[in-house]
């Protein structure tokens, strides 16, 4: 099993330039498909608290969903899960993972903080 991984949507040119950055610093990692392979709630709820951030910080606001269905409400922290569970196009992206740290590596240069 690799010891990190990305969570990584194709259609995101900022996530694909985190894909790009990685493997230009010859990090092995695999590559997590969330979209596809949906995370569940308790594997949102690692990634969170894994991060020094709030759970809001991993929500896309400009996302069309988020605008129509939650602007403006102030979410609890499993509220936010929900969202991102129900809707996971919401989720910033892309978020580098090691086995106790996330993080959002948006800049890509972000994820060198957790080698």
């Amino acid at each position: 099993m690799l010891k990190y991984k990305l969570l990584h949507n194709p259609r995101c040119r900022k996530s694909r330039e985190g894909l790009q950055f990685l493997k230009s610093k010859k990090i092995e990692f695999e590559t997590v498909l969330y979209l596809l392979n949906r995370l569940n709630k308790n594997q949102i709820e690692e990634i969170i608290d894994n991060s020094e951030l709030n759970p809001i910080d991993f929500v896309r606001k400009q996302e069309k969903i988020w605008k129509e269905m939650f602007k403006n409400k102030l979410l609890s922290k499993n509220q936010v899960i929900q969202a991102i569970f129900e809707h996971p196009k919401i989720m910033q992206r892309p978020i580098f993972i090691s086995k106790n740290k996330s993080i959002i590596a948006n800049p890509p240069e972000n994820s060198l903080k957790i080698l």
